[in-house]
């Protein structure tokens, strides 16, 4: 059925894909320059400027939008309530994050240029445009909205986990002063010391990716430019992050979030940084740092996979 963003097929079908850092699509201007200002000016976008963050909760909650379930952040106001008010680590909060923000999705869109955008992103014509850029062939499932992020929200850098295929962004933002605020994609590598991480990822797909600390990274790019659509296929080079720290009461930050997810492959061998960090060391050095069993196996794992992929000797990090 035919859809009034379809012309956007053609700039996806005909962009050549950036390596640099990792291979990508970073479409500006994406949107016709009208449509975007309609889109940015609907009530489903913009929201009036908020005195303090209860005021702001029931802007949010007029205009459709729902929490979340979503990575760097809590579902629940009132624990996020309280971080705002005491700016203290939440306890939940990822060992190699410092904040705890709020991801909310729109449920109930009322512009019809909003509607037709979130339909469009959903639509056979873009799933099978998209997928053949980045050659996805496996069955894949969709999920896909119009989101805001408030104040806190962080994702330490990570190239997402396997099962994830395919992940866009396309910021939407209400606030033409958007791109110098402290909320933008970070585009990463890792730092030479930290390299062999991803030598590890890439040679061995049984081993599930994880966040990793943010100075273990260099930020070779950001998607500060609003009406840009960034699109990249995970592997195990994809590093972004996100930290959010700016004031979401006059604006938020806005985009067409979506992915594309494999379905989930079993048997894959969980970790975390700290075990890329205690690669070196001994197994009761291990076990002095109070590891699990589970979590001493898989850092023991790491230490072999390290040794037959990079020929690097065990060692004292």
């Amino acid at each position: 059925m035919a859809n009034h963003f379809d012309y956007l097929i053609s700039r996806i079908v005909h962009a050549d894909v950036a390596e640099l850092p990792f291979p990508h699509l970073h479409l500006k201007e994406f949107l016709h320059e009208d449509d975007f200002d309609e889109l940015t000016q609907s009530a489903d976008v913009r929201l009036p400027p908020a005195a303090d963050l209860e005021e702001l909760f029931g802007h949010l909650d007029r205009a459709g939008y729902r929490a979340v379930d979503f990575p760097g952040c809590t579902s629940s106001r009132e624990e996020y309530t309280r971080w705002i008010a005491e700016q203290a680590t939440p306890k939940k909060t990822h060992k190699a994050c410092e904040s705890q923000g709020m991801a909310l999705r729109n449920v109930r869109m009322t512009s019809p240029l909003t509607v037709e955008l979130d339909e469009f992103f959903r639509s056979q014509e873009f799933l099978d445009a998209a997928r053949a850029k980045f050659d996805i062939t496996a069955p894949t499932e969709v999920d896909a909205g119009l989101q805001k992020y408030l104040h806190g929200y962080e994702i330490s850098p990570h190239p997402d986990v396997r099962h994830k295929a395919l992940t866009w962004m396309l910021n939407v933002n209400p606030d033409p002063r958007a791109a110098d605020q402290e909320f933008h994609t970070h585009y990463m590598t890792f730092k030479p010391e930290w390299s062999f991480i991803g030598t590890l990822w890439e040679h061995n797909p049984k081993l599930e990716t994880c966040w990793v600390p943010w100075d273990w990274c260099s930020t070779a790019a950001r998607q500060r430019d609003n009406n840009s659509l960034v699109m990249f296929s995970p592997r195990w080079d994809t590093l972004h992050a996100v930290k959010a720290h700016y004031d979401h009461l006059p604006s938020q930050r806005t985009q067409f979030y979506g992915n594309l997810w494999y379905a989930r492959e079993p048997n894959l061998l969980a970790t975390k940084f700290h075990d890329f960090d205690l690669v070196g060391r001994a197994s009761d050095g291990l076990a002095a740092r109070g590891l699990v069993p589970k979590a001493k196996a898989a850092a023991v794992k790491v230490q072999r996979l390290l040794r037959r992929d990079t020929g690097l000797a065990p060692r004292r990090l």
